[in-house]
């Protein structure tokens, strides 16, 4: 099984601890969390991982090397521009041989059932969502029966509760559509995007809902995972 990390990102909400380090090197609980993300993928059989880099990539780079006292191989792809998570998982194309891959944002911290119950579906790609309060903030999943059928972004009407959480099996048909799409009104290659034009090709993508899920952009939110993780809960 073969996995992509995004993990180019700096961080910015999380100043002052990016200051000199990336996001990715960001630790709970004294553990880098791109390094938490390794260990879980490890555990479900994931022998090859991707990371997309760029924000001192040097730092992710000496601390893991080429992955072997991981268990794991680890390639290195550098996104010179972010423009945005379509852009960065492209990237990947030359190193996926296989049909699936796991696709992960170096940020997110969940429980490591989550990547199991992901690789049970049947689909041809898989979502994660959370249930949420505010659904007006998320990308929201719009849903029939067990399947995903549309991705809208901050809409004023959600169709649901289900948040997309950047947690994803999608099939290697993913890195055609992500070729195709125009960049989003903040000016990035958006991956939901490309998702849509798969669903839209009758990909069939199922969602998984995640109950222990944080997306850790802010110190607030460090500070949740942080209590999530002494908690047992990832």
């Amino acid at each position: 099984m073969q996995a992509v990390i995004l993990a180019a990102g700096q961080g910015k909400r999380l100043q002052p601890l990016t200051n000199d380090i990336p996001k990715a090197m960001v630790k709970i609980k004294g553990k880098p969390m791109l390094q938490i993300i390794i260990e879980q993928l490890k555990s479900v059989n994931v022998s090859e991982v991707v990371v997309i880099v760029h924000y001192m990539k040097e730092k992710i780079i000496d601390h893991f090397g080429d992955g072997s006292q991981f268990g794991v191989k680890i390639h290195y792809v550098e996104q010179k521009e972010m423009k945005g998570t379509g852009d960065a998982l492209l990237h990947a194309e030359p190193y996926i041989t296989e049909e699936k891959f796991l696709c992960i944002a170096c940020d997110s911290l969940f429980d490591t059932k989550l990547l199991k119950n992901i690789l049970a579906h049947e689909t041809h790609g898989v979502i994660t969502a959370k249930e949420v309060e505010d659904a007006k903030r998320f990308g929201i999943l719009e849903t029939e029966g067990n399947k995903v059928t549309r991705i809208v972004e901050k809409p004023k009407n959600p169709p649901t509760n289900l948040a997309n959480f950047s947690v994803y099996l999608f099939p290697k048909a993913i890195f055609d559509k992500l070729k195709q799409i125009e960049p989003s009104s903040r000016g990035e290659y958006e991956v939901t995007d490309a998702i849509q034009l798969l669903i839209d090709d009758k990909y069939d993508f199922g969602y998984e809902v995640a109950d222990s899920i944080v997306d850790i952009g802010t110190i607030e939110q460090l500070q949740e995972a942080e209590s999530l993780f002494s908690n047992g809960n990832l």
